[in-house]
């Protein structure tokens, strides 16, 4: 099956009924070389969402499943700890019918300002990527993304 904007609107519309805009993240794990999941906690419970960038399997979605997490973090992993960690969920967005969602998290940066990082989930198929991103004088710049695109593919 594939995910068409229509139904990653049906996945947002979950979320955000699930409450968990104003939740705090309490673990990030990467199961997987293109696969995340996030524990945020929110209204007193613990929701997880998987977010894949797999070619075969991309996709967005709550999940209950326990993850096998590898013995050392990626580094992907531990850069979304590291900018992540703790943030507070302000917001989920779909623009349209795009299969692009993404996470608006307001967090502290290392100096302990507070920042706003956002994680796109980009769901193309085989182009499907996740991709950190921080605001800096209202435009967001990207960080580093689970699959790495040189300009020459881009």
């Amino acid at each position: 099956m594939s995910l068409d904007g229509t139904f990653l609107h049906c996945v947002v519309s979950e979320m955000l009924s699930a409450g968990l805009v104003g939740g705090r993240i309490d673990k990030i794990y990467q199961p997987s070389r293109e696969e995340i999941i996030i524990s945020i906690r929110s209204a007193g419970k613990h929701n997880k969402i998987l977010i894949s960038s797999n070619s075969m399997s991309a996709r967005v979605c709550m999940t209950e499943r326990a993850a096998e997490n590898p013995s050392a973090p990626p580094m992907f992993c531990m850069l979304l700890r590291k900018h992540l960690s703790g943030g507070k969920l302000l917001d989920i967005t779909q623009d349209g019918l795009e299969r692009i969602i993404n996470f608006d998290f307001e967090c502290m940066n290392e100096i302990g300002d507070m920042v706003v990082n956002r994680l796109t989930a980009e769901i193309m198929g085989r182009h499907s990527n996740i991709i950190l991103m921080a605001k800096k004088d209202g435009v967001y710049r990207v960080t580093d993304s689970i699959k790495r695109i040189t300009d020459d593919v881009s």
